[in-house]
């Protein structure tokens, strides 16, 4: 017998109690006024009273059925509920290694970059080049803004926040690492052709000034 047999019995039986309980009382009133006329009282209220004794007895075996089906069906909902928070727990956790791979190999990297700036800084600046995109790694009070940038332009503000980084930055601001480093070259660039440019040489000298016209106007 499921959950739904179960409750219709129960609402059956009950409602035969109550009707039963009627009749035994009428069966009393008669029986009573039988003794008072003398006479032998007939066998309907002793045979009622038997009869609702074992409905009570029916009542709380389906009760205790009842709760039984309730606790297990309580059970397996809380069964399913567990297992599909497994279930998505185990797809985040590929989602966490992912996270932390990406962030050791982040550390690894991005000390290998540092170490390489701080070595290269002096040679780039003595040649003529525009540090500006990158220097600021060097400084200790903003010393993690080109990093701040590089999460920007791959993940948004919001991946910065997510660190607690409260920066004015808009992504629009933002600029990769690899982007900085091509401001860098261009500056470069631009210096070898201004070195060109005052070569005694003509053709040499005619040809530097006019690729450097060309990047201007392109800029």
């Amino acid at each position: 017998m499921d959950k739904n047999e179960l409750g219709k019995r129960i609402a059956d039986l009950q409602s035969e109690r109550e009707r039963l309980t009627g009749e035994l009382q009428n069966a009393r009133a008669e029986a009573r006024d039988a003794i008072i006329a003398g006479k032998k009282p007939g066998g309907t209220a002793a045979a009622l009273a038997e009869r609702i004794s074992i409905v009570d007895d029916a009542l709380v075996e389906l009760n205790e059925r009842q709760c039984a089906a309730n606790a297990s069906a309580e059970r397996n909902n809380r069964r399913r509920r567990a297992e599909t928070a497994l279930d998505a727990t185990s797809k985040r956790a590929k989602l966490a290694v992912a996270v932390d791979e990406a962030l050791n190999a982040l550390t690894s990297s991005w000390d290998a970059y540092a170490d390489a700036l701080r070595k290269d800084v002096g040679q780039v600046s003595g040649a003529g080049g525009d540090l500006t995109a990158v220097e600021r790694a060097l400084t200790n009070n903003r010393a993690a803004e080109p990093l701040v940038k590089a999460l920007i332009q791959s993940g948004g503000v919001k991946l910065a926040r997510t660190f607690g980084i409260d920066t004015p930055i808009r992504e629009r601001h933002a600029v990769s690492l690899a982007d900085a480093e091509e401001r860098v070259a261009e500056s470069l660039r631009v210096e070898l052709l201004r070195i060109k440019a005052s070569s005694p040489q003509p053709y040499v000298s005619r040809e530097a000034q006019a690729e450097l016209k060309e990047m201007e106007a392109t800029r």
